[in-house]
């Protein structure tokens, strides 16, 4: 029997086929989103322009989150000061990144790269899992510098929030998995047409209390699943990843990618997962920073 059509019914476990290409623009700068403040979710307010975004700036499992109403918060720069502090961070990441690659036993093994720290923060790491056909690395946010792999990042009861974890696994045959959606997004009813901007359209749908809106971007599947109750402004999101993805992009999938946003009831949080297939290999970056960090991350990988 054929598998229904993605806008009939809401993906979940199955294959996707997509176009022949990587997803997003071609990086013109750095790709690091560590001065990026977007929103955690936005949620539709009368006389808010449809766009609501808060700096999502999470601190030891807090939620910040704050509702502005406009969206001329979510991208301010920083001060002289803060510039020198940030460099500082990056050039700690950096080593950080450089010790992981030294201990890894996978050759060649890529990485993100960049990290949204806030100021002050320093990136550590712990390798949960290390062969040469698989890794697991939860990478973590600290007030101090700490070894990677320092025992009290992995001990019970630790409280050091996770910024986000990266595995890579290699799959005799990657397709059997069930993390890619299949996706036809052709002859979408004109009343579920979403405009995205720079000739990208979605299809928006409803359905057991939730609200989807999927698009792709190349070989690339996005979705964003919010509460119905919740009316968060997916479009909005959605609008504000499409033009991140003009001037970032995300790895180039031999076959497929797929980034699942996911914001659980009230929307004051969100679970983003972005996959992509290389070769025989799958690559997993999951967190809890905001969809612009997400993506940030997966930019940088190297």
């Amino acid at each position: 029997m054929s598998k229904p059509k993605l806008w009939m019914t809401i993906p979940v476990t199955t294959a996707v086929l997509l176009a022949l290409a990587g997803c997003g623009g071609q990086d013109t700068k750095p790709s690091s989103v560590d001065n990026m403040s977007p929103a955690a979710g936005e949620q539709a307010q009368s006389g808010s322009g449809g766009a609501d975004f808060s700096n999502g700036t999470k601190d030891s499992g807090t939620d910040t989150t704050e509702t502005t109403g406009t969206e001329g918060s979510a991208g301010s720069g920083t001060s002289n000061s803060e510039t020198g502090s940030n460099d500082q961070t990056q050039q700690s990441a950096n080593d950080v990144i450089k010790d992981i690659r030294s201990q890894l036993k996978m050759k060649n093994a890529s990485l993100p790269t960049s990290f949204p720290l806030e100021k002050g923060k320093h990136l550590t790491a712990a390798i949960t899992s290390n062969t040469s056909d698989a890794f697991h690395i939860n990478f973590y946010s600290t007030d101090q510098s700490v070894a990677v792999n320092d025992a009290s990042l992995t001990a019970s009861g630790s409280k050091v929030p996770v910024l986000a974890s990266y595995e890579v696994k290699t799959y005799k045959d990657p397709n059997s998995t069930d993390i890619f959606p299949e996706t036809d997004l052709k002859d979408i009813p004109e009343d579920m047409t979403v405009d995205l901007g720079h000739d990208i359209k979605g299809v928006a749908e409803g359905a057991a209390g939730s609200q989807y809106l999927t698009w792709t971007e190349g070989r690339w599947t996005l979705q964003i699943r919010s509460v119905s109750q919740d009316n968060m402004n997916n479009p909005g999101i959605a609008k504000r990843m499409v033009e991140y993805l003009e001037s970032h992009t995300l790895p180039a999938p031999k076959d497929k990618g797929f980034v699942n946003v996911q914001y659980p009831s009230g929307g004051k949080s969100v679970n983003v997962t972005i996959s992509w297939q290389d070769g025989k290999q799958i690559h997993q970056l999951q967190t809890e920073q905001v969809p612009l960090e997400a993506l940030g991350m997966v930019v940088s990988v190297k």
